[in-house]
């Protein structure tokens, strides 16, 4: 004969589950509510990040005739996202096409060592060091990879990671930039 030492909680207080599932519920939403809700900087940052780059393009008076566009990619060696850009007709084939089709576009990679690593001050050009000081004071030297920002007039102008981004979003922008581009040097 075994010992019964387990009692049922139902068995005690058959009330007491109609009381706890409302109460679960409750809990497990107002977590998951809490947990899906980004706080004010975080959507802020998500605002910043995927940079609605186009409303920005658009309001910013055209470009004249040499003033420089960066296109700063961030890439990390072992990133298969990365390589898969890297070895596709309409990656970075596309990239290098487009700056030797426009001499004022400069095409920027920033290849980081790995996806864990951060990025280096070495692996920026002199004139977008201003770009890593920013990074490095915010403490994003490890950005999402890829990801894309399309640097005018010493700011960025769009920013925005994935290969779906750069399709859709990043080329059209640049092609928007070059096409409103001021065609004459200006006087």
């Amino acid at each position: 004969m075994r010992p019964h030492f387990r009692v049922s909680l139902l068995e005690e207080a058959p009330n007491m589950r109609c009381n706890i599932v409302p109460l679960w519920c409750t809990l497990v939403c107002a977590s998951a509510l809490a947990a899906g809700q980004p706080t004010v900087a975080e959507q802020d940052a998500s605002r910043r990040i995927s940079a609605v780059g186009a409303p920005a393009l658009k309001e910013r008076k055209p470009l004249t005739h040499d003033e420089p566009v960066y296109v700063v990619v961030h890439t990390a060696v072992d990133c298969p996202i990365c390589k898969v850009w890297r070895e596709s007709d309409s990656g970075l084939a596309l990239a290098r096409k487009l700056s030797e089709s426009w001499p004022h576009m400069n095409l920027v990679v920033i290849d980081r060592h790995s996806l864990s690593g951060s990025e280096a001050e070495s692996l920026y050009p002199p004139e977008l060091r201003f770009l890593y000081e920013d990074r490095s004071a915010r403490y994003q030297l490890s950005p999402p990879t890829p990801l894309f920002e399309i640097v005018a007039r010493n700011r960025v102008v769009l920013r925005l990671p994935g290969l779906q981004a750069w399709t859709e979003q990043v080329v059209p922008a640049l092609r928007e930039l070059e096409r409103t581009r001021e065609t004459s040097p200006s006087r």
